[in-house]
């Protein structure tokens, strides 16, 4: 066997799976107080067909990543580090055309510590968070739509949108990042449609504790205290002396 038709043979499932398209590709990022984040993926993929489907990860240290539904036969493998975190997914022969892959990970540390230059003092409160995502197609592969949501910790919410990139383009309609809120979190969601190679997107927010802290209560408190004292002096001394 000639070694052009070994390169052929070798090349041909990677080939096969550069066809497949990612019609959707959904992260949903739960938060927890201490920082650390679970995460639920899931791709709806066309046009599968066997080898191999490099996807691309906006997230550089994902830990514990496992398939949890795909069709029989499909593995997932973390591929090499070279600046960007890409996941490998196998197709084995048989695999459906049309097919949802459903995967978890967990991130380390989802937030950032503030950045402050020598001397400078933050200007958010104590506990204050950054969130920042990015998210590049660094493969051949074309993505439908990629949507990112945060749901924020118990106590949090946004107290800004510092960047959501690309801007809209004309045909959308609202902003890249939307703010939301449930019975149970406030959230952030990005997204972005029609990504070819070498698109991106971005968000940077700011999380603040949605409650005062005690020492913000009882400084209320005492100036409410010292409210009430001056306006009793002052009712006592406009009010007519007895018999007068």
């Amino acid at each position: 066997m000639n070694l052009m038709r070994m390169l052929l043979i070798l090349l041909l499932p990677a080939a096969l799976a550069a066809a497949t398209r990612i019609e959707s590709y959904t992260i949903q990022l739960h938060a927890s107080p201490e920082g650390r984040g679970q995460a639920t993926a899931i791709l709806s993929l066309s046009n599968c067909a066997p080898g191999m489907l490099v996807v691309p990860l906006g997230f550089s240290a994902p830990e514990d990543l496992k398939i949890e539904g795909s069709p029989t036969g499909v593995w997932l493998e973390l591929g090499p580090r070279n600046g960007m975190t890409s996941l490998h997914f196998h197709f084995p022969a048989g695999m459906p055309a049309n097919a949802t892959l459903r995967f978890t990970f967990e991130v380390k540390q989802v937030f950032q510590a503030l950045q402050l230059a020598p001397g400078e003092k933050s200007t958010l409160p104590k506990g204050s968070r950054i969130f920042r995502h990015a998210f590049v197609n660094t493969q051949e592969t074309p993505i439908g739509t990629y949507r990112l949501e945060l749901l924020f910790p118990e106590g949090f919410m946004a107290q800004a949108i510092r960047e959501q990139l690309p801007k809209p383009k004309k045909n959308e309609v609202g902003s890249r990042v939307l703010l939301s809120k449930t019975a149970d979190h406030q959230a952030a969601t990005l997204q972005f449609t029609d990504l070819h190679q070498g698109d991106d997107t971005s968000m940077i927010l700011e999380l603040v504790p949605t409650q005062r802290s005690i020492g913000w209560l009882l400084a209320g408190l005492l100036l409410g205290g010292v409210y009430l004292i001056k306006f009793r002096d002052l009712i006592a001394k406009g009010r007519p002396a007895p018999g007068a």
